[in-house]
């Protein structure tokens, strides 16, 4: 996929997603990725029925300047943030083992309170 040479009409801000998309990097890193290479951010906030929420937007023309970068090579990433390299991979899959573990030391906690309560 390419990225358009111009934003769409209304598009000035793209996702954290997005960002890590065009520049192949997992979601984790795009703010030091984002912040190592000037691009902008603003805060957007969503309002809904659990309360507000506030997402990092990023500039979609610095966005896509460091996409080119990359490709060109003149900007290279630590292999670990990549999300296309082996040891991105690893650090992606160890991130999700941790995940579960927490989930599993949670519900662990859970339940022996409800014997210890019993």
């Amino acid at each position: 996929m390419t990225t358009p040479d111009v934003p769409p009409p209304g598009l000035s801000w793209v996702t954290a997603d997005r960002a890590a998309a065009l520049w192949t990097v997992r979601r984790k890193y795009v703010p030091q990725v984002a912040s190592a290479h000037g691009v902008g951010t603003e805060e957007q906030k969503g309002y809904g029925t659990l309360g507000i929420t506030t997402s990092t937007v990023y500039s979609h023309a610095e966005v896509r300047r460091v996409a080119a970068a990359l490709r060109s090579g003149e900007v290279v990433l630590d292999p670990s943030w990549r999300a296309d390299t082996e040891e991105g991979a690893r650090g992606a899959r160890r991130d999700a083992l941790t995940t579960c573990g927490y989930v599993v030391l949670m519900f662990a906690v859970v339940v022996a309170i409800a014997l210890l309560a019993a």
